[in-house]
């Protein structure tokens, strides 16, 4: 009986669902337990196709080995051809020395099936996916793959064959029909459909690669992994004028048509990602920024791994026009620094990091890239750091720089009427935040119906709740200033100059211009002496008396686990003074500048030859205090203008501070029982007034005590074995 062949239109997924199964049976030979393999014939196909293309490839004679086959007690069955398609074809698979006439009656079958696959939805949509990944012809297969297992199209069996177990990768072999090397390859951590985070760990296919072949995506699919960089473009006004250098001089790199890599590092909040922007903008190319974090399918925010980023960017490189474009990697300590989380470091990533992969990137790419990250410099790998053509270091902005954006946002968001010069200076000086700092808050107070008698009052409400928030000291909560009863008289200064002309000598130094004098002594000044005889106290002072700021740092703040970060800091505390025009104290320096001839290691000669460096070429006030004088470094005190020497008060200074500090007067005999005290500091009697200040009762004997007690701690710190007469000796006798 000749068949009537009858066409059927369907889908191109369910075509490509028959060809995936005659890939797998056309390996295997081995027994199919599960009748579901062939669920999808029973969609596909009516009773009557299957029945015209089972009679028609096996012969009558054929049918009788079937029927005799199925009888054998072993087998225990029938073919039941009232059953459904898929029953009928895992009973027909798996009778012996039938499977090359089954074969041809699939073939029959899949030939009765038509679909229009320029016009099918999924297949284009996945064509284009394929494309834009640039992905090979088995990794677009083994993509549309797990797209069908997840859809349902595909039965996904770790059973279908008996006696195989079969995992991932043995079913991607028997689908596709390729090799287990092919397939192992395709499937590396480094491979597309891994980095590109098209597949998961476990081959699941991702949340965006689901909603784009579902055609539930309407962004295009560029925006997973970069899209034009958002965000206001400030002018370049905006920066400061060393900024406006660095613009000046990357102009002719970024127009030269060579690929160049720039590096933002420094500080967050200090207007990186704003100057990326910028820059681009005033070279008249597109900035195009490489995706961050994802929304997954639980709708939770993810980061992207390294791996996916590095790939972002080659996928971007390839998309844009490269002479006209500049790519934007904010965020990129990671990537930079090489570090990836323990799940990415299981399935394949190097423990070393990404330097090879950041390396290649650095080389390779054919478009601009801008890299912004707050890791130190330092921090990062040599081999990686010279493969930057350009790089910037962004200091925390000075009070100079913040000014200057509170004037210009005051300006762009109308808040002017609202702001005098006096109150611009108070926000610049009080609040040390980043620029996004401030223009969030000038945002909020544009969009906020504050009557003008609460504005001022807001302000600060608002300011002061953002530097709580990011654990930013305020400046009225640091303030330097001395103490309201201190006076240079009765300090025990070594020294042939009085305090009160070298007070005259600073102001004097302050109010000439060194600019046109290049022998103009520099104003360095170096206090030494045991702790608490006034040292600080006279910095406080020496501010007050000038009216000008004083910007204290301990040796132990510009120290840094980082070679090389120390010496950097160390500049930057200089050139912030400077800007400001602030008093620079280094208190306890002796950390910091301790004698080379000690030295163990290079950095700690090179950290002393940058402060060297510094002292002498700094154009303002630096002020140096230690309690170890014999331990700096004699090149260190030979950069110091004064060297002002605190000691312990002399008689006379003894009486001045009893006196002043307790608003009393000694009678003969109680002075020369102070006079008998010895190593007394102005910071001893503060001590004693403020151990006193809530008892109901005090006296003079009591106070006389008090700074005996005190005394006789540090004569007892000092010599320990003084005070050992009534100790027990141990040992035999």
């Amino acid at each position: 009986m000749k068949m009537m062949k009858k066409e059927k239109k369907c889908s191109w997924a369910e075509i490509k669902a028959v060809e995936f199964l005659q890939n797998a049976l056309s390996q295997g030979k081995e027994r199919i337990n599960d009748s579901d393999f062939f669920c999808v014939f029973n969609r596909l196909f009516p009773k009557i196709t299957l029945l015209s293309c089972y009679r028609k490839n096996f012969s009558f004679k054929d049918r009788l080995k079937i029927k005799a086959y199925m009888e054998k007690p072993q087998v225990r069955g029938r073919l039941d051809l009232s059953d459904g398609n898929q029953e009928i074809l895992c009973s027909l698979w798996n009778v012996p020395d039938m499977k090359s006439k089954f074969h041809s009656m699939l073939t029959d079958m899949a030939s009765s099936l038509i679909c229009d696959r320029e016009t099918d939805p999924l297949y284009l949509r996945w064509k284009e996916i394929s494309s834009f990944l640039s992905l090979n012809e088995l990794e677009a297969e083994i993509l549309l793959l797990f797209y069908m297992f997840h859809e349902n199209l595909l039965e996904d069996s770790l059973r279908i064959f008996e006696h195989v177990h079969a995992d991932r990768i043995l079913l991607i072999e028997k689908y596709t029909g390729r090799e287990k090397n092919e397939v192992i390859e395709a499937l590396k951590s480094s491979g597309k459909l891994l980095r590109y985070q098209c597949l998961d760990e476990d081959f699941d296919p991702s949340y965006r690669v689901m909603k784009f072949l579902d055609g539930l995506s309407d962004s295009a699919l560029t925006s997973d992994f970069f899209s034009p960089a958002e965000g206001e473009t400030l002018p370049l006004d905006f920066f400061s004028s060393s900024v406006r250098e660095h613009c000046e001089m990357l102009t002719p790199l970024l127009q030269s048509g060579k690929p160049v890599n720039i590096l933002l590092y420094g500080a967050p909040g200090t207007g990186k990602t704003s100057f990326a922007r910028t820059l681009a903008k005033e070279n008249k190319k597109m900035l195009y920024s490489i995706a961050q974090s994802e929304v997954s399918d639980r709708l939770k925010s993810s980061d992207y791994s390294n791996g996916f980023r590095f790939a972002a960017i080659d996928i971007c490189d390839k998309q844009v026009d490269q002479k006209n474009s500049i790519i934007l990697v904010d965020e990129a300590d990671n990537m930079l620094s090489g570090n990836e989380s323990f799940l990415s470091l299981m399935f394949g990533a190097s423990p070393k990091g990404d330097n090879g992969q950041l390396n290649d990137v650095l080389d390779r790419i054919g478009t601009s890239t801008i890299w912004i990250t707050n890791t130190p410099a330092m921090a990062l790998d040599e081999s990686s750091r010279r493969r930057f053509d350009y790089s910037i270091c962004f200091e925390p902005l000075n009070k100079t720089q913040r000014l200057t954006i509170w004037q210009n946002n005051v300006q762009k968001y109308g808040l002017a009427e609202h702001f005098s010069d006096t109150l611009l200076e108070q926000c610049a000086t009080r609040y040390p935040v980043s620029a996004g700092g401030i223009t969030l808050v000038l945002k909020n107070l544009r969009e906020m119906d504050i009557p003008e008698a609460d504005f001022e009052k807001t302000l600060r409400r608002l300011m002061k709740q953002h530097c709580e928030l990011m654990n930013i000291q305020m400046e009225e909560d640091n303030k330097i200033a001395p103490s309201k009863d201190y006076s240079l008289d009765g300090l025990n200064i070594k020294g042939d100059v009085p305090l009160e002309m070298i007070v005259g000598a600073v102001r004097k130094f302050q109010q000439t211009d060194g600019e046109d004098d290049p022998d103009r002594p520099r104003m360095n000044l170096l206090l030494s002496g045991p702790p608490g005889t006034g040292k600080t106290e006279f910095v406080k002072y020496l501010g007050a008396q000038l009216d000008t700021k004083v910007v204290v740092l301990m040796g132990s703040d510009l120290l840094d686990k980082y070679v090389g970060e120390t010496e950097k800091k160390i500049k930057a505390a200089f050139a912030c003074a400077e800007a400001e025009k602030a008093i620079l104290f280094l208190d306890e320096i002796d950390g910091l500048v301790q004698n080379r001839e000690r030295a163990r290691n290079n950095w700690e000669v090179t950290q002393v030859n940058e402060l060297l460096h510094q002292m002498e070429n700094f154009n303002g006030i630096m002020v140096g205090a230690t309690n170890f004088l014999r331990n700096l470094d004699p090149a260190v005190l030979r950069r110091f203008t004064y060297k002002l020497g605190f000691d312990y008060l002399d008689n006379t200074g003894k009486k001045i501070f009893f006196e002043r500090m307790f608003k009393t007067k000694l009678s003969f005999g109680e002075l020369k029982r102070l006079d008998a005290i010895e190593n007394l500091t102005p910071g001893d009697f503060r001590t004693v007034r403020q151990s006193l200040y809530y008892l109901d009762a005090t006296s003079n004997e009591l106070r006389l005590s008090s700074l005996e007690q005190e005394s006789r701690i540090k004569i007892e710190r000092a010599n320990p074995e003084s005070n050992s007469g009534d100790k027990k000796k141990i040992g035999f006798c």
